[in-house]
Formats: structure tokens, sequence, C-alpha cells
């Protein structure tokens, strides 16, 4: 009996892949995180923010969607919902960052 999506080791390895994934985003919005720290500026606080968004939080809800769906803690038809919020992630972090860069070359 194979758990729907990771029975195969292609399977497997997608989901070790995207578990690193998830994990290095964290590691660059942590990063994005420092740098706001240390340079307290309006525009490093966007994108910082967009960093997270788009490189953690993204990633880690793909993962997390992936992995409720494969083990059949939610059932298929939210997956959908899972895309939808992926996807906005993805769009409000890339607007953050953009918004950083105008405000940067703003000046």
């Amino acid at each position: 009996m194979s758990v729907a999506g990771l029975g195969s080791p292609i399977g497997l390895l997608a989901g070790v892949a995207a578990t690193l994934s998830a994990l290095l985003g964290l590691y660059i919005g942590y990063q994005a995180y420092r740098g706001l720290r240390r340079n307290d500026e309006r525009s490093m606080r966007w994108l910082s923010v967009g960093m997270i968004l788009l490189f953690g939080l993204t990633y880690t809800l793909a993962v997390a969607g992936q992995g409720l769906i494969a083990f059949r803690v939610l059932p298929i038809r939210f997956q959908n919902v899972i895309r939808l919020l992926v996807r906005t992630t993805q769009v409000v972090g890339l607007v953050c960052i953009a918004y950083s860069l105008q405000i940067a070359t703003g000046r």
C-alpha cells in the first residue's frame, strides 16, 4: 500500500525536494528579516516581507497542503483551495518586493 503520490522513488524525491525548498525559503526569509533589523529602512521592510511571503510561506503552504492531502487528512476537494492560497501568497509577496524596489529607486 502506498500513500498517494509517495509510492514511487520519484514521488519521494519530489516530496524531499519540496521540503528542502520550504526550509531554504524559510532560511532566506529569516536572513531578510535579519537584514531588516540591521537596516531599518522602509524599502528593506517591504523587501523582507515579500521575501518571507514568496520564499518562506509559499513553499511551506504548498508542502503542508500536499502532505495533508497525501496523508488524507484533508479530502482532495481542498486541493484547489490550497493552490489558491499558495498563488495568492506568491502574488502578494511579489507585489511587496516590487513596491520595495519602487521605493528604493524613487529616492
